[in-house]
């Protein structure tokens, strides 16, 4: 036999796929199906290395002599012409984008109300509405055990045992009870109602029915598992580093009555006084970072109530000043913000700037189809970036109104998915435009509370207790809770 020379042959291949997406995380009925063709753009590195191995020592002899045939007289030591001595190493992975922008808050240093409904082990101030006495209601978490039922206005303490008991993890009136219920022949015959619900006129009135509501602080051992709002941080980094930085900023909010702040008691001027979703929201923002807030009387017309705002300033800290404007007006489609933008709101923006333009139209266009309402807010984002090409953009997708209402259900309900393929379009132009989908997350909310629970009107206004859920959808899209710890 003759010696073997054996050559091997080692292929080295590494791809990388990169693909951008934006995105609200739907709920099934208001998924994307507009899927934007996002480009994977594959890179491939081959390296092809020929290495000879050691050659086999190994010598054939002939029979009986034992003599060699060929017997070579020194053992080959070529190296290899290149050859890998380890594993190539993946790349280092990058850091969260919080740190990458420097941000560090506590989600301790908000108040009460902002404190995240849909973490921990304690519900605040949750709000359920009996119709009779004897009733069992659920709520957003099995109870564990009760901390406080009170009246709506928080004035009145009820008793366990006497005015209420726990029964399978759910709040159940006693049929000798002290809550106020509206009871059930009231509530499904009223007239003239806006409301049908199996042919019955069922009870609705602005801010009347809380009357009704009580709140309730519990704990439970739950965690929840419905829809949670995506957080948007690296789309808003740049809005958020002037926070980080102390600069003064200017939110702007333009929508309908919900924007307004319509059925909210300090709108109303009663008790327990909780601002609307924006007002919450701007005050958060406050006081994480440490900022007074200015609230700008914008001096609408009689035709267009202005927005109440507090006499004196929110201080939250003294690094900064966000100047807080609100144009937002009752009854307002998405058409009347396009055809009223010119007049009026560009000039708020050009008198006191703009550094985050948050749009919530969509209640009031149930008439429209839902690319009518996306097109209107298209129009609104480009006169916002015509004037300031720096801003940021949230756009909020409405909640659903009450399911047996006039409202035309339909159109509210694709209104979300349009909004988001309308912020992808803006983010692949580098834009920072997201959605904060208050609408999947009231969908959510509609498998454990009943909308009576959480309506201010029972038709298509929140009480205060979702005007908190608005504005921590809208602090979790544009922070992130998870990012605050």
């Amino acid at each position: 036999m003759k010696n073997m020379k054996t050559k091997g042959l080692i292929l080295l291949a590494a791809s990388l796929v990169v693909a951008g997406m934006v995105a609200c995380n739907q709920t099934t009925d208001s998924k994307d199906d507009e899927t934007d063709a996002n480009t994977d753009e594959t890179s491939t590195v081959a390296a092809e290395t020929i290495a000879e191995t050691d050659p086999a020592t190994e010598a054939a002899t002939l029979p009986e002599t034992g003599i060699p045939t060929e017997a070579p007289t020194e053992i080959p030591t070529e190296e290899p012409t290149e050859a890998p001595t380890e594993a190539p190493t993946e790349a280092p992975t990058e850091a969260p984008i919080k740190e990458q922008i420097g941000l560090d808050v506590k989600d301790e240093d908000l108040k009460d109300v902002m404190q995240n409904i849909f973490g921990g082990t304690q519900s605040l101030k949750e709000t359920v509405m009996f119709l009779d006495k004897g009733e069992v209601k659920s709520l957003l978490f099995p109870i564990k055990d009760i901390v406080s039922v009170t009246s709506y206005d928080g004035k009145t303490t009820y008793e366990e045992g006497k005015d209420y008991v726990i029964e399978d993890g759910k709040l159940k009136v006693t049929e000798n009870s002290s809550i106020r219920v509206i009871t059930s022949e009231k509530y499904y015959n009223h007239p003239g109602s806006l409301i049908q619900m199996n042919g019955k006129p069922m009870f609705w009135g602005e801010s009347q029915v809380k009357q009704w509501q009580v709140s309730v602080t519990y704990n439970h051992d739950a965690a929840w598992e419905g829809y949670v709002q995506e957080s948007e941080l690296e789309i808003y980094q740049d809005f958020v580093k002037k926070l980080i930085a102390g600069e003064d900023v200017t939110v702007f909010f333009y929508g309908d009555s919900i924007t307004w702040g319509a059925c909210s008691t300090y709108l109303e001027g009663v008790d327990p006084k909780q601002g609307n979703y924006a007002m919450l929201f701007t005050e958060a923002l406050a006081d994480l970072f440490g900022y007074k807030v200015k609230y700008v009387n914008t001096g609408l017309t009689a035709s267009m109530p202005c927005h109440p705002v507090p006499a004196t300033e929110y201080v939250g800290g003294e690094r900064g000043t966000i100047t807080y404007v609100n144009t937002a007006i009752g009854g307002w489609t998405s058409t009347d913000g396009v055809n009223n933008f010119d007049s009026f709101v560009k000039q708020q923006i050009e008198k006191y700037g703009c550094d985050l333009f948050v749009l919530a139209y969509g209640m009031n266009d149930g008439a429209a189809t839902a690319s009518v309402t996306k097109n209107n807010f298209k129009k609104i984002i480009d006169g916002v970036l015509a004037v300031k090409p720096e801003a940021a953009i949230m756009m909020v997708s409405t909640m659903t109104p009450h399911s047996g209402s006039n409202w035309d259900f339909a159109p509210i309900k694709e209104q979300e998915r349009q909004l988001t393929s309308l912020a992808k379009s803006y983010t692949k132009d580098g834009k920072p435009v997201a959605v904060a989908c208050v609408h999947s997350v009231s969908k959510a909310i509609q498998e454990h509370k009943t909308f009576n629970d959480y309506s201010g009107n029972n038709i298509n206004h929140p009480n205060d207790w979702f005007y908190r859920v608005y504005a921590q959808t809208l602090l979790q899209t544009l922070i992130g809770y998870e990012n605050m710890n």
